[in-house]
């Protein structure tokens, strides 16, 4: 398996106070002191530089997913097996991989058009994490584990089959869970990394109009869950799920829309799977065992 982790997210947005504000004060993030010269900020959650880049632009939208090998030489495999393939890789100067605090970097699309930065080497920040909001830490993996990432995402692939594929044969990522949604009719491909969370990346066969469905961090108690879902409701910030856990991940969460439109999935208790050879992918056709009552501004608003 080649990607050990997803490591962090480009986001563009048309009002990155406004985002800035919701990621310190309602997810509790700490916002990096790293400088740009493009006016990007900056979100840590752990020893890590950043977990998300905030870049202000035209439009509300996931701009790329960073996606982490644990060595260069099986970085360099990754690239050299998706040019065999037939994708363009672009390998990024030293100055993009610089402003991304990592050795080295390509990008490249899959074929839902989602870009992809595949990476190695990240220089990390030992710094204290500081929480503005008193949040102890986010489970993003220890010394005894590895690194398990931010969290995940989940993104839009309209094209599933060719975009699991590009993922799976392609990335080494693999298949934890299929889930069959009945309103509207759909279908999620979750995948895990090389680390023991349960996924990291999933794809959802409709478009979307943000590029993300959306994007789960992971605190380390119920209570922190229970703060947060506070913190959004006295900031206005619309609960778009209620309180529930998943079945796949055991993740109990709630979600909530930022400004510009991407939803936070906020989470405790996620499932870790310490052998993957001895996991069994699951077919699911209920996503929850119980709550996470959706309500989607706009869309179910009572009459």
């Amino acid at each position: 398996m080649t990607v050990a982790a997803i490591g962090y997210l480009r986001i563009e947005s048309t009002d990155s106070a406004a985002l800035m504000g919701f990621c310190t004060g309602v997810l509790g993030l700490m916002e990096s002191p790293l400088e740009d010269s493009q006016g990007a900020r900056f979100l840590r959650m752990d020893d890590h530089p950043f977990r998300f880049m905030v870049e202000a632009g035209a439009r509300d939208r996931l701009l790329a997913i960073g996606l982490e090998s644990r060595t260069a030489a099986q970085w360099q495999d990754t690239c050299d097996t998706l040019a065999a393939a037939g994708h363009s890789v672009k390998k990024g100067s030293e100055a993009e991989a610089a402003r991304r605090c990592v050795s080295g970097f390509a990008c490249v699309q899959d074929p839902a058009g989602n870009t992809v930065e595949l990476y190695h080497g990240r220089k990390l920040d030992y710094r204290p994490f500081v929480s503005p909001v008193g949040v102890p830490g986010f489970v993003t993996g220890n010394q005894h584990i590895g690194d398990m990432g931010f969290g995940h995402a989940v993104i839009p692939a309209p094209p599933s089959q060719e975009t699991t594929a590009f993922y799976t044969d392609l990335l080494g990522l693999g298949v934890c869970d299929v889930l069959h949604l009945s309103t509207p009719p759909s279908r999620v491909i979750f995948m895990h990394a090389d680390n023991p969370r349960q996924h990291s990346l999933a794809l959802y066969d409709q478009p979307h109009p943000v590029g993300v469905v959306h994007v789960m961090v992971e605190v380390e108690s119920l209570d922190q869950v229970g703060l947060a879902l506070d913190r959004a409701k006295r900031a206005g910030h619309p609960v778009i799920a209620s309180l529930g856990r998943h079945v796949n991940d055991n993740m109990c969460s709630f979600y909530v829309l930022a400004p510009g439109g991407i939803a936070f999935e906020y989470g405790y208790d996620g499932l870790l799977v310490n052998d993957w050879a001895r996991y069994t992918p699951t077919v699911s056709t209920e996503g929850d065992l119980w709550g996470h009552e959706y309500h989607f501004p706009g869309v179910n608003d009572p009459a």
